[in-house]
């Protein structure tokens, strides 16, 4: 009550009533009337569009379901829609699906994951039945799978069969598809996957271009001209680890060594340059010790030379080689490099005679050392070389008369000493005559060369550390000659390609696996 004595609700009656009454006015004057503007824009459909609100028509014309958005003027169902997944806008990474609630993910079901997978949390996951076994994400055979035999990721690489977990042996002919136009006195390295091959010359001259091969594909990538070295001939192509070097040799006609090269990325095609060196050469002994690539021997102006030198890659230098105890200028050398050591052994000491003399390298203390002559081997040149995980193989050469060697043995630098082991045909291995040497587990394989007649061999044969023991490697498919062409063995494969055959350039090649 107020201080009349008059209630207050009664006061307050008329305040309370009112409202009510434009309320009821209001409601009344807006019924039957459009209702487009009341709101603001959006306030009909789904996921407007933006146009409604502004007086014009509704989103989508109303057309849209309630599992439908309007986006850009269309109805989408935001539960599957990859551009448009969740919400307008949100679009799904390449490959997503849009999965309802889960979103954007790799797979909605099974239906959508490759074979041997199934979709387990929205994600593809491989499963693996029966004898398969799971390999990245392939499920295989390991029996059977030639890209993973006997173990995974264990390649036979292209046209060998895997049997009962083995990679089978034999040869196979490399496609001549894209492959470089024939060539001999080409610069060829493996580089680590694939082999690389450059210059050399056909009937034209001296060539500047190249390609890579891939035993895994059988196929042949061209090697960018852009930047290479000048065309040349009698190069040697090292595999650095990173990119290969090619270095060295000189024109087609006449006997002048070059002291340039350059390095090749495989990953970028391109190539970059490399300091001069001290002095050039032609066909060199060149090879990566892991951090530089150390060149020894070669010739320069129709005569060896003696001496070599170390490329540091890393640092883009030269350095020089120890002279002392070291071995006078020579050709026809033997060679193998033991993971710390270069040895070397006989040869033709100013290319006259031959020698059994051996000797040793360290390019980490820059220091020579002679290798014991006692039960070594008679003086000899052109022998086939291997290192076998520990002792050096030195089988068949040529003495003083031409006469070719069938005897071999096995030089141990920890003890330094000499042992004779069981012969084999004769042959040697001039340089340029395709004579080819490696090691595969417990066989040293030996290819080409020369056979007692001074003929081109066009087979090989395998000596078995386990019971020193050889066996016969059959002819090759194309049975050309390769001469001066590209022998390389890559750790796993005999790669022979292009050279001549009977004074003829064939673009032939093949493979072989031990």
């Amino acid at each position: 009550m107020n201080a009349r004595g008059t209630p207050l609700t009664l006061l307050l009656l008329p305040l309370l009533i009112t409202p009510v009454a434009c309320s009821l006015l209001a409601e009344s004057e807006l019924a039957g009337k459009p209702l487009e503007n009341v709101g603001g824009a959006g306030a009909t459909g789904t996921g407007g569009s933006g146009n409604d609100g502004g007086g014009g028509a509704p989103p989508c014309n109303n057309a849209c379901s309630a599992s439908e958005a309007c986006c850009a003027d269309a109805c989408v169902d935001v539960t599957a829609n990859v551009e448009h997944c969740g919400g307008c806008g949100q679009a799904c990474a390449a490959g997503e699906r849009c999965c309802g609630d889960a979103g954007c993910a790799a797979c909605c079901e099974t239906a959508n994951c490759p074979a041997d997978h199934e979709c387990l949390g929205n994600t593809c996951v491989l499963q693996c039945g029966g004898e398969t076994q799971a390999c990245g994400e392939v499920c295989a055979l390991l029996d059977s799978n030639p890209q993973h035999c006997g173990t995974c990721f264990k390649d036979c690489l292209a046209g060998h069969a895997c049997a009962s977990g083995v990679c089978q042996p034999g040869w196979v002919e490399m496609t001549p598809m894209n492959a470089p136009t024939p060539r001999q006195r080409a610069a060829a390295a493996w580089a680590g996957t694939k082999l690389f091959v450059w210059g050399g010359q056909n009937a034209q001259g001296a060539l500047g271009d190249g390609a890579l091969y891939d035993p895994k594909t059988d196929t042949w990538t061209a090697v960018s001209a852009m930047g290479a070295p000048e065309p040349r001939v009698d190069a040697v192509a090292v595999w650095t680890g990173e990119r290969v070097l090619v270095w060295g040799g000189g024109p087609a006609n006449g006997s002048t060594a070059l002291n340039t090269g350059k390095l090749y990325d495989l990953t970028t095609d391109t190539w970059s340059d490399v300091g001069i060196a001290p002095i050039g050469r032609r066909t060199p002994v060149a090879f990566s010790t892991g951090s530089r690539v150390l060149i020894w021997g070669g010739s320069s102006g129709g005569s060896p030379i003696a001496g070599g030198a170390l490329y540091d890659p890393a640092m883009n230098k030269w350095s020089s080689m120890s002279t002392a105890s070291a071995p006078n200028a020579r050709t026809n050398t033997g060679w193998v490099w033991s993971g710390t050591e270069m040895l070397l052994f006989g040869g033709r000491p100013f290319a006259a005679g031959a020698s059994n003399e051996g000797f040793g390298y360290d390019p980490v203390m820059n220091k020579w050392r002679s290798l014991s002559t006692l039960n070594a081997p008679t003086a000899r040149y052109d022998a086939f070389t291997v290192w076998m995980n520990g002792t050096m193989l030195v089988h068949g050469g040529r003495d003083v008369a031409g006469a070719a060697f069938e005897d071999a043995a096995i030089y141990d630098p920890m003890s330094n000493v000499w042992s004779s082991t069981t012969t084999n045909g004769k042959r040697s291995a001039p340089m340029g005559r395709t004579g080819v040497a490696g090691y595969a587990g417990t066989r040293a394989v030996l290819a080409g060369g020369l056979d007692t007649t001074q003929k081109i061999a066009l087979d090989g044969a395998a000596y078995d550390v386990t019971n020193a023991s050889w066996s016969a490697i059959p002819p090759w498919p194309s049975m050309a000659d390769h001469e001066y062409g590209v022998a390389v063995w890559t750790g796993e494969e005999i790669l022979l390609w292009s050279g001549l055959d009977n004074g003829t350039l064939i673009s032939a090649g093949e493979r072989y696996r031990p």
